[in-house]
């Protein structure tokens, strides 16, 4: 449903600059009655503001190049639960009106959903047969199942092509799903000899505690949050819980498909997935080589052209080594975003032996 773009093509600086701007007023005048007791008249103004003004600005104003116009809708809809929430009853008058077009318009959207699905759901079956001759090439159930999504679902107008990116991030919560409740029982893949070799990256480090001390603390914010949240409304108090577990489930998700993924090196290239975070395949032509890498932990963070495969505590270690590329490649990110690499610093655990194999494949390029 929307174009395919990098988060560095989200101007974060301009969203900040006006919800500040719009919000933080109108709480001022709805919540706490700076300039005294308000009335329907007010509250129209915020309404306004929050409904119409903030979504537009947002719109046009929030990204580096033209997105798809669901969402906008997306913005009218939470402009219309924030406006529910900050104007009170004494000057609620028209705020009905707004919550009536809110519901025809997601009445909309919904209808469209719905079409959407049913043609999801008639290429179902291609996209199972897609997906099981995708995993003959791929190792990593993300690569594979994008790679499923772009062979079903490819369409001669440009557009309809767009519905690829909405299919990507279904394919970032299966995998949350699978990965958090349904891989307990799994193994990492095991290559045959002669075929690939498999380096892991989350043994030799302290990144285990890390997830456990993260694990800890979200499962106490979530019984504190829903406690202190249930005192005001017990409708917000489970959306925020059911938000809060739903980051649970991703941070759970990421460690087990981090060690249920690999780094593989095959005869075709590197195939790699990082958890949810990031996932690809690098070709052998495309690498220059690995070398030493000599860019302090802060300097590595500042590579935007780059991805880390590594594992740190809770202080950034120090990465050893770096694969530099011979043009830039494009990668997947997390939701369906993309990103353009040209150097991958890595820390595996059998660091030698990578590197010995990566020069093995790559001496003929």
């Amino acid at each position: 449903m929307i174009a395919s773009y990098s988060l560095k093509e989200i101007a974060w600086k301009r969203i900040v600059f006006f919800l500040f701007l719009i919000i933080i007023p109108n709480y001022l005048v709805m919540q706490v009655q700076l300039v005294g007791p308000v009335d329907d008249m007010v509250g129209l103004g915020t309404a306004l503001d929050l409904v119409i003004i903030l979504p537009l600005v947002l719109y046009f104003f929030g990204f580096m190049k033209r997105v798809s116009w669901l969402v906008l809708f997306a913005f009218v809809f939470w402009g219309g639960l924030l406006a529910n929430w900050m104007i009170p009853n004494e000057a609620d008058g028209y705020l009905s009106y707004f919550n009536h077009s809110v519901i025809v318009l997601e009445a909309g959207i919904i209808v469209l959903e719905l079409v959407l699905f049913i043609a999801i759901v008639k290429r179902f079956p291609l996209l199972l047969r897609n997906h099981k001759n995708e995993k003959n090439m791929h190792y990593h159930f993300l690569l594979s199942f994008t790679a499923a999504i772009q062979s079903t679902f490819s369409f001669r107008n440009e557009r309809l092509n767009k519905f690829q990116f909405t299919l990507r991030i279904l394919a970032t919560d299966i995998a949350a799903i699978y990965y958090s409740l349904f891989s307990w029982r799994k193994s990492a893949p095991s290559i045959e000899q002669g075929k690939g070799h498999a380096f892991t990256y989350h043994k030799d480090g302290s990144y285990l505690g890390v997830f456990f001390m993260l694990v800890h603390a979200m499962a106490l914010e979530i019984i504190a949050v829903h406690i202190l949240v249930a005192q005001f409304s017990h409708t917000a108090a489970w959306i925020v819980t059911g938000l809060d577990v739903y980051t649970l489930l991703f941070i759970i998700s990421d460690y087990q498909a981090i060690r249920l993924s690999p780094v593989v090196l095959d005869s075709k290239g590197i195939h790699f997935q990082k958890g949810i975070r990031h996932y690809g395949f690098i070709a052998w032509e495309q690498v220059n080589g690995v070398e030493e890498n000599t860019k302090y932990p802060k300097e590595v963070g500042q590579d935007r052209k780059s991805i880390v495969l590594a594992l740190h505590g809770l202080e950034k270690e120090q990465i050893p080594y770096v694969l530099k590329l011979n043009e830039p490649v494009e990668i997947q990110q997390i939701f369906g975003f993309k990103k353009t690499i040209q150097s991958i610093y890595v820390k595996m655990d059998e660091a030698h032996k990578f590197n010995e194999t990566v020069r093995f494949y790559t001496k003929g390029y």
